[in-house]
């Protein structure tokens, strides 16, 4: 009698350990199945994809005959401007300094003599918007525009706390001019959104239904890793570049299907890491700072691969990292950038009060001549 039992006892404890034994054969299987879609689809978008085989699966030029580029005369817009030209488009330089526009203008035309290059002179930043738009449309009227690059946008002066960045500075004697010539103080907040956020949507509104009619089109919003990882010090305009992100990937699914019911519109978020460019203060180029030629050549062979990205494989790289990162604790990933961007602010400070010091010195020098 007790030898059944025993028998039974063992018979039900191997039945239980080979049950055991598939499931945790299957989660295996499911694991790598999900690591290899990951690695393939990842090695897809990021390396296969935009190589020099594909180029992306957007043809610009069937798109349409112009491409409308904003913030057109400098960094990542100027090199946009160039290549899309240098892929067959005309384009329309939008920006807000008219020489700017000009030199920008004769600098493409000299490279492509066979391509038109039109200037349209805008402020973003003015708050008369309903002004701004009207004249940007009259521009754009009977345009063919087949592309549109919102690449447009303004950022803090250096990495700062948000009350400081923000606070009225006009009742200080010596700064409160200066501050507010500077990007700082109140009107910072309006500025910042007119320029990354009202003017993409307001772009859109002008340009997409040209696209809607033909059923095709591409538009290309300039966003920032700055809203995919932990930025502070730069919290308002990470803030802003999370809307350019959510408002790309969602008008995408809107406009971005085939058939009956779609238009063909590919809507892409790009969302670059540091670039050498004025607006990042970085002078040198390296693997992780690329020059805007070499981020936009990178960026263009990605249009239509996926609808948010990087654009740059070392970007999409260090950003992985930081998610990661934050999967293992998420406070220390946070207290690591957060002492970074404060190292940047204080090299910041330092420089304007060697400047300041400088100017002083220079009034000084003058005033004694005198």
């Amino acid at each position: 009698m007790s030898s059944t039992a025993g028998q039974s006892t063992s018979s039900g404890g191997s039945s239980t350990n080979s049950v055991l034994e598939k499931l945790g054969l299957l989660l295996v299987a499911l694991v790598v199945l999900r690591l290899t879609r990951a690695t393939m689809r990842f090695a897809y978008r990021h390396v296969f994809g935009p190589s020099a085989l594909c180029r992306g699966t957007v043809d610009f030029v069937k798109c349409g005959k112009w491409a409308v580029v904003t913030g057109a005369t400098d960094g990542l817009g100027k090199a946009y401007a160039r290549q899309l030209a240098g892929r067959g488009m005309d384009v329309v330089l939008v920006s807000r300094t008219q020489a700017k526009l000009e030199a920008t203008a004769e600098e493409i035309r000299a490279e492509h003599p066979s391509r038109r290059i039109k200037c349209v002179r805008a402020d973003f930043t003015d708050p008369d918007t309903a002004t701004v738009y009207s004249h940007i449309g009259r521009e754009l009227h009977g345009l063919e525009v087949g592309v549109l690059v919102n690449n447009v946008g303004l950022s803090y002066p250096h990495p700062e706390y948000f009350l400081r960045a923000v606070e009225d500075r006009s009742g200080d004697a010596d700064g409160g001019k200066a501050a507010s010539s500077a990007g700082w103080g109140p009107q910072m907040l309006d500025d910042m959104i007119r320029c990354n956020i009202t003017s993409m949507v307001n772009m859109c509104r002008l340009v997409m239904p040209g696209m809607v009619d033909r059923k095709r089109g591409c538009v290309i919003n300039i966003g920032s890793t700055a809203s995919r990882i932990p930025c502070p010090l730069l919290t308002m305009y990470g803030a802003t570049k999370k809307f350019v992100e959510k408002f790309s990937r969602e008008l995408n699914t809107e406009y971005g299907g085939r058939g009956k019911h779609g238009t063909n519109i590919t809507v892409q978020c790009v969302m670059p890491g540091f670039v050498a460019t004025k607006m990042s203060k970085i002078a040198r180029t390296s693997l992780l700072v690329p020059s805007p030629d070499t981020f936009v050549r990178s960026a263009l062979q990605t249009t239509g691969l996926e609808p948010v990205t990087t654009g740059y494989l070392p970007h999409s790289l260090m950003v992985k990292g930081i998610e990661l990162a934050e999967s293992i604790s998420e406070s220390m990933m946070a207290r690591t950038v957060m002492n970074n961007m404060l190292g940047l602010r204080s090299k910041a400070l330092r420089r304007q009060a060697r400047e300041q010091q400088q100017r002083e010195e220079a009034q000084a020098a003058a005033a004694t001549d005198e």
